[in-house]
């Protein structure tokens, strides 16, 4: 186990740097640099400027630079937000991000297993086929489709709740609703599957003979089995969820990293580029981690090799 768990933790290290490095590499093959998109500068003041960002140093010195700083946890300056450094700008954001995510995933976990597990032990009757018709538009609509029709019925037409913004409960109605509708579709597909596959096991036959009830039967034997792999793909779907929708926030006007990602491609500010990228990164490897850790203590039948 401890083995099992120091190769997976070294794992997520040369993953992270992986990611550092690539970013690096793409961020700087990118013609251009953040102050050619703007009004024209002179020679001398572009100098400067660059000098000041460390930008005219050897392309090896700036990668060892931005490595040093990044292991310190300090993701630089903005180039175009005057005065504050991404880590601020990602610290403003990441609260918004964070409560949608949050809420998002609870509601997929709750409502994905439990419409999963429905529709398998319906299978083929009416709540079975109201369901996978159901998950099938969650799994097919994008998601600034399902935004763009929340509004217009709970805002517009009905004037329910509020469609810009972020300061009362109300606000995360829209977005949380709408971000997770592809992962309840795959969740509730994912878990029907699992639990149809699990129920045809030998075992279940083996306990139903036994003359155990068939809530024992699914409780105690089909569901830790058939959720494992549901468990496996909740924790880059949380990572995911926390680290913003671009989309889903830009149409709801809230100001979370997701927006603030878009926005950061629109102005060319190299370093906030680079600083969520690598955030999004890290926080996806490590809930990869976590969620691998937890699985052996699930299923100990997953050999640690």
């Amino acid at each position: 186990m401890v083995k099992y768990i120091v190769k997976r933790i070294i794992s997520a290290f040369i993953t992270i740097w992986f990611i550092l490095t690539l970013t690096f590499i793409l961020m700087n093959s990118i013609p251009g640099d953040p102050f050619s998109s703007g009004k024209a500068l002179q020679p001398e003041v572009e100098a400067a400027i660059k000098a000041k960002y460390g930008l005219d140093r050897p392309i090896i010195e700036q990668y060892f630079t931005y490595l040093k700083n990044y292991a310190h946890g300090d993701f630089g300056v903005s180039f175009k937000k005057i005065g504050l450094t991404t880590n601020q700008i990602i610290g403003d954001g990441f609260p918004y991000s964070l409560k949608i995510g949050a809420w998002s995933s609870l509601f997929i976990i709750v409502a994905g297993i439990s419409f999963g597990i429905i529709s398998a032990l319906k299978q083929n009757k009416i709540p079975d086929r109201i369901m996978m018709v159901v998950s099938t538009l969650g799994a097919t609509i994008p998601s600034f489709v399902f935004a763009t029709m929340f509004i217009y019925i709970f805002n517009r037409k009905l004037g329910w709740v509020p469609s810009f913004g972020a300061g009362t409960w109300k606000h995360y109605i829209g977005p949380v609703l709408c971000i997770g509708m592809f992962s309840l579709a795959y969740v509730t597909r994912l878990t029907r599957t699992s639990v149809l596959d699990v129920l045809q096991q030998d075992y279940i036959r083996t306990a139903r003979a036994k003359g155990l009830s068939e809530g024992v039967v699914i409780v105690k034997h089909a569901l830790r089995n058939a959720l494992i792999p549901v468990v496996s793909y909740l924790g880059p779907m949380i990572a995911g969820l926390i680290t913003g929708s671009f989309v889903v926030e830009k149409v709801f006007g809230i100001a979370g990293i997701g927006s603030l990602f878009t926005t950061s491609i629109m102005n060319r500010d190299y370093t906030l580029i680079m600083g969520i990228t690598v955030f999004f990164g890290i926080f996806i490897v490590i809930a990869t981690l976590i969620v691998d850790i937890l699985y052996v203590f699930i299923d100990p039948r997953i050999k640690y090799d």
